[in-house]
């Protein structure tokens, strides 16, 4: 029996896990959406730029807000790039395109993320999912939460602004991620994937990147977890699960501009 142990495929979104936390061990700050807005007549507390990570007790010109007005978001894969789906092992699953909705469902989290792939085949063999025209690929509707990835210390004292984010994508259902055939190998992946995350500024549009290496996936863990930590398993007709790795790169599109703080 041939064995594949192959990459879960996940939309590149900006964002990470409902139901899963950022680990226990974690000090810093849990980061967080909103948005950071020019008030109508400056004064009073709130922030001296743009970006709300800089306080000011008065003369504020902006104040940042939880509120959230337009929720949506979507992603598609950067033009002229490839999504790799690779395993520990070298085998690889090429997608050329992928696109999909989600929504931010909570000032933490993200949730309905429905990524469809297309286009995509593993040894010249193409993939489906049940139900899907050849070389397409859809996952369940995937969620996740936003963490800090890695604290930054400047002389031994961290600096919040310069936290590094990362979110967490997993089936929202606790099931597998997807389920798929290449040729006449069946597949089921699960599990959960990281990828950093810009913050700490207001944007509508931002390129989101899933990183991976032989099929170790980085990050696989937030700042004070344990190796591994979120990591993807994949297996072939019915074999062991093993672990595997994505890397993708993504355009990702909000309804309305939003930031990712790690200050407020």
């Amino acid at each position: 029996m041939k064995r594949i142990r192959i990459v879960a495929l996940c939309l590149v979104a900006v964002f990470a896990v409902g139901g899963i936390t950022a680990s226990s061990a974690l000090a810093a700050k849990q980061p967080h959406f909103g948005r950071c807005l020019k008030k109508a007549v400056a004064g009073g507390a709130g922030f001296t730029g743009a970006t709300c990570t800089t306080p000011v007790g008065t003369g504020a010109k902006y104040e940042w807000t939880s509120t959230i007005v337009k929720n949506g978001f979507n992603s598609k894969i950067k033009a002229e790039t490839t999504a790799t789906l690779e395993t520990v092992g070298g085998t690889k699953i090429t997608c050329t395109e992928e696109e999909g909705p989600g929504k931010v469902v909570s000032s933490t989290e993200v949730g309905k993320v429905e990524p469809k792939f297309n286009n995509c085949a593993s040894s010249g063999l193409k993939c489906k999912s049940a139900g899907a025209v050849e070389g397409e690929i859809k996952t369940a509707p995937l969620g996740g939460v936003i963490g800090i990835e890695k604290i930054t210390l400047v002389e031994g004292k961290e600096v919040e602004s310069k936290n590094k984010v990362a979110g967490e994508l997993h089936a929202e259902g606790g099931g597998n991620i997807a389920e798929f055939a290449c040729g006449g190998l069946s597949v089921v992946t699960k599990g959960s994937v990281l990828h950093n995350m810009k913050s700490n500024a207001m944007y509508l549009t931002a390129t989101e990147k899933f990183v991976a290496s032989k099929g170790e996936q980085k990050p696989d863990k937030f700042a004070g977890g344990t190796l591994d930590e979120h990591t993807l398993e994949s297996n072939t007709n019915g074999g062991p699960f093993e672990e595997a790795g994505q890397t993708i790169t993504a355009i990702v599109t909000n309804e309305e501009k939003l930031e990712i703080s790690t200050v407020n």
